[in-house]
């Protein structure tokens, strides 16, 4: 096998004449990081067509997820594979396992956390001994939370303090509407048919490499909110829950770093947390519990996400649609994110509070985040102090001391802002 270094490229975007890989591609060519990069996916004249009208130098590769000796090709010819096929359920063990063999590292935008742990029980020996990183949820899903609680982390510990609770608040501002692309519901809607499916999973992940540590618990358990939905009077916003992969790709990394990599200050990096959704009025509100309460009862039925999945635009009312988001849509949308944060130093209480924004999170933004943590491998590798695995973000970064994650996303606008501070 060709030693990763001497390869004849440096990544692949694979599937990207999808609506998401189109727009990573989109980003390759803006941002000029990488100069031997080519496109992959089943449809040859439409990679032709796209690798001509973005300049892609290295052309495009046919390969499809069902055929195993083309995607081994095409991961021989890289060092890295960017994986933009969803749902991963049914399309991404393939490519995981071509990458493995084929000793290519690979990164996603998946955001299924039924996929994601199947892919540590299974892969996470073989990636290890093969020296391939496995890295998932690598855009939006779930770069700004996994590493924006990582970061907190990091500023109490340069305090000499430690972190003992984050709660991280998700906002949208969107003013005119916005339509998810088909995609990105399909995978909402397998994601809940296969709960069955996790508890599983997880339940092996536990016997194989023990229970998630809780977290620290220097001031004790983080204060719970009453009810489905509360009041937040730090954002002047009502808040949920957020039904997003957050709250499984957080533990997973802790669950890295502690049980399987056995890293011996895991413990200081493992604030308690809670991440959710901001809401801007009551009616806002009331739409949004009527839709999320109507989607979970029909996507627990097979004839329930049959229906979703045969009429999409009906019953999220057009938010999921065939052509996906507009452009005027795509260029006038903006995530928030706001963390607040409590621990302890000099034996003293303190709290920090970080702010970060993102452009576009469904598309635009989470393809910067993609190419940017595929130019963060690229030119890290070398630091990394595991051989191999399968990781989450916050998981993989950690071993990357120091990294320059941060750095990066904080050049092209997405920095983690210190808002206040008595550190």
């Amino acid at each position: 096998m060709v030693a990763r270094e001497s390869r004849e490229l440096d990544l692949v975007v694979f599937g990207a004449t999808g609506f998401t890989g189109t727009e990573v591609v989109k980003q390759l060519s803006r941002l000029g990081v990488v100069s031997r990069w080519a496109v992959g996916g089943r449809r040859h004249e439409a990679l032709d067509a796209l690798a001509k009208a973005w300049n892609v130098p290295g052309g495009a590769i046919v390969a499809d997820v069902s055929d195993e000796e083309a995607l081994k090709r095409m991961a021989r010819s890289t060092r890295l594979v960017l994986n933009a096929i969803g749902p991963y359920r049914f399309f991404g063990e393939a490519v995981v396992k071509a990458c493995i063999e084929g000793g290519a590292d690979y990164i996603d935008l998946c955001g299924e956390p039924e996929f994601m742990e199947r892919m540590l029980l299974q892969y996470h020996d073989a990636a290890a001994e093969a020296g391939v990183v496995i890295c998932h949820a690598c855009a939006f899903d779930s770069v700004p939370a996994d590493l924006g609680i990582w970061h907190c982390c990091q500023l109490f510990r340069e305090a000499g303090g430690q972190c003992a609770h984050v709660e991280m608040f998700h906002s949208i501002e969107a003013p005119l509407g916005y339509s998810g692309h088909v995609t990105t519901f399909q995978a909402a809607v397998h994601g809940v048919g296969a709960a069955r499916d996790l508890s599983k999973v997880r339940k092996q992940l536990e016997e194989k490499y023990g229970k998630i540590p809780k977290g620290s618990d220097i001031l004790g358990p983080l204060p719970k909110h009453a009810g489905a939905w509360f009041w937040e009077p730090r954002l002047g916003r009502y808040a949920v829950p957020f039904i997003g992969s957050d709250a499984s790709v957080v533990p997973s990394s802790r669950r890295t770093v502690a049980n399987i990599l056995k890293t011996s200050d895991a413990e200081t990096w493992m604030p308690q947390f809670g991440i959710y959704f901001t809401i801007q009025s009551k009616w806002s509100l009331f739409k949004m519990a009527a839709a999320g309460g109507c989607f979970q009862f029909l996507a627990t039925k097979g004839w329930g996400r049959n229906l979703f999945l045969r009429f999409p635009g009906f019953f999220t009312f057009g938010a999921f649609s065939e052509e996906g988001p507009s452009k005027e849509q795509m260029a006038n949308n903006k995530w928030s994110g706001d963390l607040f944060a409590a621990g302890v130093v000099g034996g003293d209480r303190k709290e920090l509070v970080l702010h970060a924004e993102l452009h576009d999170p469904g598309y635009i933004g989470t393809s910067l985040l993609f190419v940017l943590v595929a130019q963060t491998i690229l030119e890290d590798r070398g630091k990394f102090s595991a051989r191999g695995g399968v990781f989450t973000p916050g998981a993989f970064f950690h071993l990357f001391q120091p990294s320059s994650i941060l750095e990066r996303l904080t050049a092209n606008g997405v920095e983690f802002k210190v808002v206040r501070s008595d550190l």
